[in-house]
């Protein structure tokens, strides 16, 4: 699983969020997310904005 970190997220539902690491399976699809708290480990940053695609 690879972490990767956003500046911004965009949920299906419109909402924004920000400062977020998105979690995604070896196939490179989203799994999960939640909020960035400082630095954590293994922990790729790639800034800009991630829109989760929709189901």
């Amino acid at each position: 699983m690879k972490q990767r970190a956003f500046h911004h997220l965009i949920l299906p539902d419109g909402r924004a969020e920000h400062h977020v690491v998105v979690e995604f399976l070896d196939e490179g699809i989203p799994q999960s997310w939640h909020h960035l708290q400082d630095e954590e480990p293994f922990v790729e940053w790639v800034g800009g904005t991630f829109r989760w695609p929709l189901p």
